[in-house]
């Protein structure tokens, strides 16, 4: 079957917003030079369809880098640490090493991208906040797509609205009125589900973590290893290897009955096939309005077959993440819009509203 590098060229085009693009000048120029590369199009093209995602390419280039790569190395490191004085012709630099050793990126394609990034968990903590304001007072945390379980840890991460001293802070602007002071529910039980999980007690599994992350975000990174450092304190996850379709069910099988289940998604489900974004959905819908569960999901409607639907106003902002929540006994209502690494969010007046009804 012949390749469609047509299509590899529009995801390479499409993969940043520009928000994205004006935050991260040497991403979008690389970005820019993979679209219009024939070999990048051509290992983006070879990627198995549930994982055709630009996002893997830039890992497989950022995990040779962290692994000492006589070219991509350097480049890297003046990345992370604010030094690149020409993004474009790091990026021709880079382009290079993909035409010239294509296997570097070819022989990391079997991976899955895992960004697992919680900052995200400012978002989840303002809507798990106001939803435990209508009596729900212990819950089980229940994340779809969980990669390294970092999510489940929503509770563990300070939200400000400026960087401090704690690198286990999250910086997020509240663009609509939020009380941070909101008590946040008991935790009793954090599970994850995920087709391909990464353990953080594995040395590989930590470095591609590493590698989903970009390099011109160092406080990002260094968010990443005070999680590290931290982990072991935390409580203890479950983490089941598997589909939503097969194994959801598993996961709400070992919360505590007595306690409100919240199932948390976060681009995750653009990895899904139509047809089980469908299935999610239907099932969630239906599991929420016959038992004690609530649905919180951050996807963008661009990637999923339902969310563009649901839309309740015009897109706060171009590029926007979908804040979709679920109540017990409820439909699905969109709350809000936030950034995809959760830079930013705003909730609309009615979802304020509804989580004290």
């Amino acid at each position: 079957m012949a390749l469609d590098l047509e299509d590899a060229r529009r995801l390479y085009h499409f993969a940043f917003n520009a928000e994205d693009r004006a935050r991260l000048p040497f991403y979008a120029a690389l970005l820019t030079a993979l679209e219009h590369d024939e070999q990048a199009q051509v290992l983006l093209a070879e990627v198995r369809v549930e994982q055709r995602n630009p996002m893997l390419i830039l890992a497989s280039l950022h995990l040779a880098a962290l692994k000492g790569h006589p070219v991509l190395t350097p480049i890297y490191s003046r990345a992370r640490t604010g030094q690149m004085e020409n993004p474009s012709r790091a990026a021709t630099e880079v382009l290079g090493v993909v035409n010239d050793e294509p296997d570097t990126v070819h022989r990391e394609l079997h991976r899955s991208t895992q960004t697992n990034e919680p900052g995200r968990s400012a978002v989840f903590r303002a809507v798990i906040a106001l939803i435990a304001q209508r009596g729900h007072r212990v819950i089980n945390i229940v994340d779809v797509g969980t990669s390294a379980g970092i999510n489940l840890y929503f509770d563990r991460f300070p939200v400000r609205s400026r960087d401090d001293e704690n690198p286990l802070t999250l910086v997020c602007r509240d663009d609509s009125p939020i009380d941070r002071s909101l008590p946040l529910p008991d935790v009793v039980s954090r599970i994850g589900l995920d087709l391909a999980p990464l353990d953080l007690s594995i040395e590989d599994d930590r470095l591609w973590l590493q590698a989903c992350y970009w390099p011109e975000e160092p406080r990002r990174m260094a968010r990443l290893d005070a999680v590290l450092a931290a982990r072991p304190s935390w409580p203890t996850t479950t983490i089941l290897t598997g589909s939503a379709r097969d194994r959801l069910g598993d996961a709400l099988a070992l919360c505590d009955p007595s306690a409100l289940t919240i199932v948390v998604n976060s681009y995750a489900l653009g990895y899904f096939s139509e047809s089980d974004q469908i299935a999610f959905f239907d099932e969630m819908t239906q599991r929420c309005a016959s038992a004690n569960v609530a649905w919180i999901s951050l996807e963008s409607p661009f990637m999923v077959q339902w969310a563009t639907s649901l839309t309740t106003s015009d897109e706060a902002r171009k590029g926007g993440t979908q804040i979709l929540v679920t109540l017990p006994g409820g439909s699905p209502t969109q709350w809000g819009w936030c950034q995809h690494h959760g830079l930013w969010m705003t909730l609309d007046d009615d979802a304020i509203a509804s989580s004290n009804a």
